[in-house]
Parts: C-alpha cells; sequence; structure tokens
C-alpha cells in the first residue's frame, strides 16, 4: 500500500494524561472536520529519542474536503492551542498530529510530505491503521520488526 484514497491522520502524545490529550485533540478537531472512524487507543516505546515516555497514538479516518495545506493549518493550530512547545525533533510532546494520506494526493513541500514520509516505518501507525481499515496486518510487509505496540483503550 502506497497511497490511500482517504484522508488519514496520526495523532501521538506522551505528556500528561495522554488518553485525555488525545480525546481533546479529536474534539478540538471535530469542531474543524467530520471524524469518520477512530482506532483503538495504542501504546508504544518511542522510537528514535528513546529516553522518554511511552507514546499514546490513535489513527483517525476524516472528511475533509478543502487543501492539505488548510488541514495541516488546522492541525497545528490545535497542536498550539493544546500548548504543544518545539522542542527537538522526535522529542516529547503533548499533542502531534500528522497527515498520513490525502486522498491519493502526492504532496512534497517543505513544510508538508504526502503520504507521510515514514509511515511505513511505525508500528504505532500501521497497526491502528489497519484497525480502521479492517485488514489484517502481514508485518513481514514493513520495516516494523521488533517494535511493540498495545491497545490501551478507546477514545
Amino acid at each position: 500500500m502506497k497511497n490511500l484514497n482517504k484522508v488519514i491522520l496520526s495523532i501521538g502524545t506522551n505528556i500528561g494524561n495522554k488518553t485525555l490529550n488525545l480525546q481533546k485533540s479529536v474534539e478540538l478537531l471535530g469542531s474543524k472536520v467530520k471524524i469518520k472512524k477512530a482506532s483503538s487507543i495504542y501504546s508504544s516505546e518511542a522510537l528514535l529519542f528513546t529516553k522518554q515516555a511511552d507514546f499514546y497514538n490513535i489513527v483517525l479516518e476524516i472528511i475533509y474536503e478543502d487543501s492539505p495545506q488548510n488541514l495541516l493549518k488546522i492541525l497545528k493550530t490545535i497542536e498550539e492551542d493544546m500548548g504543544r512547545e518545539q522542542n527537538f525533533r522526535y522529542g516529547p510532546r503533548i499533542i502531534d498530529l500528522d497527515i498520513i494520506f490525502f486522498n491519493n494526493q502526492i504532496v512534497t513541500e517543505e513544510n508538508l510530505q504526502i503520504p507521510h514520509y515514514d509511515w511505513q516505518n511505525r508500528k504505532f501507525v500501521i497497526e491502528p491503521l489497519f484497525e480502521i481499515l479492517n485488514k489484517e496486518l502481514v508485518e513481514e510487509e514493513f520495516n516494523i520488526s521488533g517494535q511493540k505496540v498495545e491497545v490501551v483503550g478507546t477514545i
């Protein structure tokens, strides 16, 4: 799977009350877009900078008719409203909202790459994505060996 004709977002958090952070981000997002499906909440260890708390992650399918750039503005506003501070790359964050797919579009801009540049290497994106797509995950098709995720709840 290289692309999808759906708008798919990934949301992650590892600071504070992680379940509440996810719920609040979904609530704020729901005031701007139509949320079609939400995955379970998955817990995962941090990948690239490992000396930080575990993350909680979800994947959403949304209905959005405007441009990917305008959706990115909405996501950045939600991050800012929730108190996200820009620190070092892959560091702890109260909330992180990423566009994974956008209706089969390919976007390569300085501030936005769709499909997300590394989604296929992140089990915390792949497993919840396959959950909402109702597809069986064949881990050998992805570069995710050794990564662990666990369902810890629902939104």
